[in-house]
């Protein structure tokens, strides 16, 4: 007798049902947000088991075929609470979710049939998911902007979800859902049913806590009107834009960046050169200054053209635009550049030869320049790390 093999059952698709949009609590759509981070920070500690199970069962399906089964049961509660959370925050339900990862009576329910796996698409998963994925950000840029802000806008003032948006929202979580349960190998069912699923029967109108039903109950399918079908293609295309716009603004602002520390560099530095001709300058005439008759007037006299050199300086370093990064260093520089001009000053004021050199020895100039010089290297080393 030969004993034929028995073929192990495919995995069926991750199943998602929605409820249809119900009269909601204003007070509680107002709040959504607040009300849904217990829920959230109780997902976030979960998420390093997920990640464990997720890397476990990855290795499981490459040897046996299919997800192991405790690793298939965790996963998919964690897909159902996180389902049932985010159809919370995107209003689908006004039901306060339960803390639980087994299915429970909610107006939204999703069930899984893990089954046979293939080992090089389980090997490949995540690059196979890359398409879908980008699917899946397209459609929340999509979403999280214009359109998350007007349908929060028209639940809290009509009290009720608009029923083609309602689909709209249905159906971009059942793809989460979906694109989830591929990534972490709870069905081997390529990410589908953006657009909604064929329209059959219609559904009951009221929802019962049935079993997993099987993929052609029309209680688990999601249909999407022709109205509803637009609405998703117009947020694919508000997501690509959107997308497009931020990776526009991004390079315009690396471009931007690049300039403005190549500027700020080249005026610092042609600042700090006609500051160094003056201070080259006040050395050369200080030496000159001691074969004269009156040596004072001419120590003064050079000692002025320096603090209005180191005036000039300071205004156009600190009036040049730098990245934010760069001010404290710019700070700095200024700073130091300041009090050399006001010692400067103090020089060209000596009423004596006397005055002239207490000035001299009580500001310390010599290490003040010098300290000053180290400043400007590092504002200069700081632009360039920068670029």
């Amino acid at each position: 007798m030969v004993v034929m093999p028995v073929a192990r059952p495919a995995a069926a698709p991750v199943l998602v049902a929605v409820d249809g949009p119900v009269q909601q609590r204003r007070t509680t759509v107002a709040l959504r947000l607040v009300l849904a981070l217990p829920h959230l920070l109780a997902l976030l500690l979960v998420v390093p088991a997920v990640v464990v199970v997720a890397v476990v069962g990855w290795c499981g399906a490459l040897v046996l075929g299919r997800l192991p089964r405790v690793a298939a049961e965790f996963l998919t509660g964690w897909l159902r609470w996180q389902t049932r959370l985010y159809a919370y925050l995107f209003l689908l339900t006004d039901v306060y979710p339960p803390f639980s990862l087994s299915d429970a009576p909610y107006p939204v329910r999703l069930t899984t049939q893990p089954g046979a796996l293939n080992r090089w698409a389980v090997a490949f998963r995540l690059l196979l998911a890359v398409p879908a994925t980008v699917v899946a950000a397209t459609v929340t840029y999509g979403i999280a902007g214009v359109v998350l802000v007007v349908t929060w806008v028209i639940v809290l003032v009509n009290g009720r979800f608009p029923p083609n948006l309602h689909q709209v929202f249905a159906a971009f979580v059942r793809y989460e859902a979906r694109l989830l349960g591929y990534l972490t190998m709870v069905t081997s069912q390529y990410p589908w049913g953006l657009l909604g699923d064929p329209e059959t029967s219609a559904p009951a109108a009221d929802w019962q806590p049935t079993p997993p039903s099987p993929v052609h109950d029309p209680y688990w399918q999601v249909v999407l009107t022709a109205r509803a079908k637009n609405l998703v293609v117009f947020v694919l295309v508000v997501g690509v834009l959107s997308v497009v716009g931020v990776n526009i603004a991004n390079a315009a602002a690396r471009y931007d960046r690049f300039h403005t520390e190549e500027a700020a560099g080249s005026r610092v530095q042609a600042a700090y050169q006609a500051l160094g001709t003056a201070v080259i300058g006040y050395e050369s005439r200080t030496r000159s200054c001691a074969g004269t008759a009156q040596p004072l007037p001419c120590l003064t006299d050079a000692a002025q053209t320096v603090s209005r050199a180191f005036s000039v300086f300071v205004t156009r370093v600190a009036a040049t635009s730098m990245p934010a990064s760069a001010m404290p260093a710019r700070g700095v520089l200024v700073s130091d550049g300041r009090r050399a001009q006001e010692d400067f000053a103090q020089l060209s004021d000596s009423s004596s030869a006397g005055r002239y050199q207490l000035v001299i020895e009580s500001s310390n100039l010599a290490r003040l320049l010098l300290r000053f010089d180290q400043d400007y290297e590092t504002l200069g080393t700081r632009l360039s790390d920068l670029g």
